[in-house]
């Protein structure tokens, strides 16, 4: 993960565990991930990931361009050119960014599509989802090895990325400036979204994980087409995989949206695996994380992080649903504020000035406590 957003603003990036290129030097293609600390491995499965989507480009394997979706992502396919192995979307493609494929117009002052977020960080949050889905045995740098997150997000990393086979408005010149940062994703197989299907057949410990990362992160766009199905290769069951996670992590609560809200699985209570899960969520140390790996969160995106992992913690020890969580944390209608928004803005009325941010989530808390109360008693 970096903070560096453009390719010539490298120059303070650490950059390890490069794979090899083909002519490097005459620029037919680049293919590196973005590493800030020197001092952290490359995890097996990221170095793999990089491995093959490398391979697919030096044996000619160009990148494909999806159809779906608002921004550029492209579909990169293995040495064999039959099989996609992973996605890279570049962040000078995100929507209404200024080198968007769809033709979308340029934001005019740095909010994306949805509110709360950045043009040129969508990336960043898709790399951050997958590093904040930590697997059931604790955050993922704490492993020798490699554990699936608890809601399986797929393998994501940053990386610099040189093909002609992208979008360049102003021409391929086949130099460094051509160079596109942004997120690489191990793609998934799948049998369809859950938009394809309905979802009273999804199990409901797959759907509660979703839910958990969901709302952790307050994501903006979770809707039913960015949420895979696939079978167990084991058991033949149904497992869901959440993809596209360039809009979680906003400034603000305004446009969270969750299409798993009126699924019936979402009124079903969570487990108690799923519940010592909660209990071990601890926004602080994701915070310095994300940190540790290159993303400074900004103040008000840390803040949501906290307030959102405060109302699923304390949700969670009520014996709340993901319905009931959910409806706290999402607008009943465009122009009504949630209850969590409310609840925000009740803090930030009665807060004194001066007041420090520790003092102003206590004090959040305790009106958090008053309305949950109030709704559920």
């Amino acid at each position: 993960m970096v903070t560096n957003l453009g390719a010539d603003q490298l120059g303070s990036v650490s950059i390890t565990n490069k794979v090899p290129q083909r002519n490097q030097l005459t620029g037919d293609f680049l293919l590196e991930p973005i590493i800030v600390n020197s001092n952290i491995k490359i995890p097996p499965v990221i170095q793999e990931l990089i491995k093959i989507t490398s391979e697919g480009l030096v044996k000619g394997s160009k990148p494909i361009q999806s159809t779906e979706g608002s921004g550029g992502a492209y579909l990169m396919q293995d040495s064999s050119g039959l099989k996609y192995v992973s996605v890279f979307k570049p962040i000078d493609e995100e929507p209404m960014a200024i080198n968007n494929p769809r033709g979308l117009p340029v934001s005019v002052d740095g909010e994306g599509l949805k509110k709360g977020t950045r043009v040129g960080q969508g990336a960043l949050r898709e790399v951050a989802a997958y590093i904040l889905d930590h697997p059931r045995k604790g955050p993922r740098l704490c492993h020798d090895k490699e554990l699936q997150g608890f809601a399986g997000v797929p393998p994501t990393v940053m990386v610099k990325c040189l093909h002609e086979g992208f979008h360049h408005p102003g021409g391929y010149k086949n130099v460094s400036g051509n160079v596109k940062i942004g997120s690489l994703q191990m793609f998934m197989r799948n049998i369809g979204s859950c938009e394809d299907m309905g979802p009273g057949a999804f199990p409901v410990e797959e759907v509660h994980k979703i839910s958990v990362l969901d709302m952790r992160l307050a994501n903006a766009d979770r809707h039913a087409g960015n949420i895979l199905v696939a079978k167990d290769g084991v058991d033949g069951r149904t497992v869901l995989i959440p993809i596209d996670h360039g809009y979680c992590l906003p400034e603000s609560f305004e446009d969270c949206t969750f299409d798993w809200l009126y699924w019936p699985q979402a009124k079903e209570p969570y487990s108690p695996d799923t519940i010592d899960y909660i209990k071990s969520l601890n926004a602080e140390e994701d915070i310095k994380l994300l940190k540790f790996l290159g993303w400074d969160l900004p103040p008000k995106c840390a803040r949501i992080l906290r307030i959102s992992t405060m109302l699923l913690k304390k949700g969670a020890e009520r014996g709340l649903t993901p319905f009931n969580m959910g409806s706290v944390m999402c607008r009943e209608t465009l122009k009504k504020k949630s209850v969590i928004e409310q609840i925000i803005q009740e803090a930030e009325e009665t807060a004194l000035p001066g007041t420090s941010e520790a003092e102003f989530l206590d004090l959040v808390s305790v009106i958090m406590d008053n309305h949950l109360e109030e709704l559920y008693p």
